[in-house]
């Protein structure tokens, strides 16, 4: 009989219980440098009892090779009066594993102070430091987010103006039309460009809609295989009962774009890219499924090395020579599957390829109806219209642009100018107001005084940049019409209409 009570033996139960949840096991170092396991360290490093020799050169083996050095100086105490240490280092279990340990220990002395041994506890926090890595993203991609929204905001203003003054130049009688076409083709890449910024930073607004994912993949692919080149295959393995997903299908291409793109540029000479798509339903974290409509990017390139891949969706970070990529790809990409409810996931190996899933809700809804084509821009019957914008020289050239499509303009940069503009003509038959004005102001909020004292009036917004909750057409109590600077006078003229 050993003499141990059953309390002693439940406690100990328990105790081995909550070490195994909590991931801790426990070591002893002897003056012989004698190292001791006990049951859940073996577990947690993933070596059996019957291979392991207690030397600390075997647990230096097993400690990744770029933490082995710190961990021998922290650990070192011979000429020292330290009575405790603490120190993080990784391991590559046997299976190879990655693991972050977490590990205390403190030094046993003698009456003298010299050094017995050490004891200590070691333990797993692979999962914390996981969500500490992801909340440091989430915090960068907030700060790049709110600098992205700014720049684009004063941006897009400037594109509006050039956009704006070069179809009005279009209207002279004389103009280079290769020299204004140039300007208008320079300001739509500007405002891709920004448009990509908000994308990465989940701050451009979507127009979701039912989107039947295989017919948008084969119409794209005439154009995908002339980007390619001759010497990839591209491959689609679609099937026809893929569910409806629910997406604004125009950034939906451009995702795609992007991630056809990559793959063509990590494939060296000759390869295959295949587009393939399926139904998946994704446990959630209440225990339910969630249906996704799943659409893989794959290509038989490089690959790439665990670093990359971690860092692949981070915005401006590329691998590609300096002047051929801007590092947003992914990173729009990634912001805007995130911004539709999605997820997207990347796996990769060095020779190994790559491939790239993005899940995006599935659909309830029934696809839209194609709509009608417009054969020309919408022209006003002279209604009076009050534009409520802060930047003088886009104001007047939009202004110009109203007139020009037989409407009656009158221009008011605050809402002190608005109220008394409309004070001053008994209100306006539409009021186009951009949404974030000088000074702090909002135009939602301007637009809601002057419709308290002109109701019939309809209205139009105008944006560079701002959050979803502050552009998405219903945000106002009623459903409202949002232009995205820059725009062309088609999409205003269509707007007013």
């Amino acid at each position: 009989m050993s003499g141990r009570t059953s309390e002693q033996i439940l406690q100990d139960a328990l105790l081995r219980e909550v070490y195994r949840v909590a991931k801790i096991g426990t070591w002893e170092v002897s003056s012989e440098d004698e190292l001791i396991w006990s049951d859940e360290t073996h577990d947690l490093f993933g070596v059996d009892r019957s291979d392991f020799g207690g030397t600390i050169e075997e647990f230096h083996r097993i400690v990744h090779p770029e933490d082995v050095e710190r961990v021998r100086r922290v650990a070192d105490f011979s000429d020292t009066l330290n009575t405790h240490f603490n120190s993080e280092y990784r391991i590559v279990r046997p299976d190879g594993a990655l693991r972050h340990m977490r590990q205390t220990a403190i030094v046993l002395r003698d009456a003298r102070g010299n050094p017995l041994g050490f004891s200590g506890v070691v333990q797993d926090v692979s999962e914390q430091v996981e969500t500490e890595a992801q909340l440091r993203q989430a915090q960068k991609m907030e700060a790049i987010g709110q600098l992205s929204g700014g720049v684009a905001h004063d941006f897009n203003n400037i594109l509006a103006a050039i956009m704006s003054a070069a179809e009005l130049l279009q209207m002279e009688d004389d103009y280079d039309p290769d020299l204004v076409e140039s300007i208008i083709n320079s300001a739509k890449r500007g405002g891709e460009l920004t448009n990509r910024l908000l994308s990465f930073a989940r701050k451009q607004p979507l127009r979701k809609t039912c989107v039947d994912a295989v017919p948008l993949i084969r119409g794209m692919a005439p154009m995908l295989d002339r980007l390619i080149g001759p010497d990839i295959t591209l491959d689609l393995a679609l099937s026809d009962q893929v569910w409806r997903l629910e997406a604004d299908p125009a950034p939906l291409q451009e995702a795609l774009l992007n991630l056809v793109v990559n793959a063509r540029d990590a494939i060296d000479s000759a390869g295959k890219i295949t587009l393939s798509c399926r139904n998946a339903s994704v446990p959630g974290p209440m225990g339910d499924c969630r249906d996704y409509v799943e659409i893989n990017v794959i290509d038989t390139g490089s690959g790439m090395s665990e670093e990359v891949r971690q860092q692949a969706r981070d915005p401006f970070f590329t691998t590609k020579p300096v002047g051929q990529g801007s590092g947003l790809g992914l990173s729009m990409v990634d912001g805007y599957v995130r911004q539709s409810g999605g997820q997207i996931h990347i796996h990769s190996g060095l020779g190994k390829g790559t491939r790239v899933a993005l899940l995006l809700p599935r659909s309830e809804h029934t696809a839209p109806d194609p709509a009608p084509r417009r054969t020309r821009a919408n022209q006003g019957n002279g209604e009076r219209v009050l534009v409520i914008e802060d930047n003088v020289d886009l104001a007047r050239l939009i202004q110009r642009q109203l007139s020009s499509l037989n409407y009656r303009p009158t221009l008011a940069a605050n809402r002190r100018d608005a109220l008394q503009a409309a004070a001053q003509a008994g209100g306006f038959d539409i009021v186009l107001s951009d949404i974030l004005l000088a000074n702090g102001e909002r135009g939602p909020a301007v637009v809601e005084e002057l419709l308290a004292l002109y109701p019939d009036m309809k209205t139009v917004f105008m944006t560079g940049f701002a959050s979803d909750d502050q552009t998405t057409p219903h945000a106002f109590g009623e459903p409202k019409v949002v232009l995205s600077k820059p725009f062309k006078i088609e999409e205003l003229a269509k707007a007013l209409r």
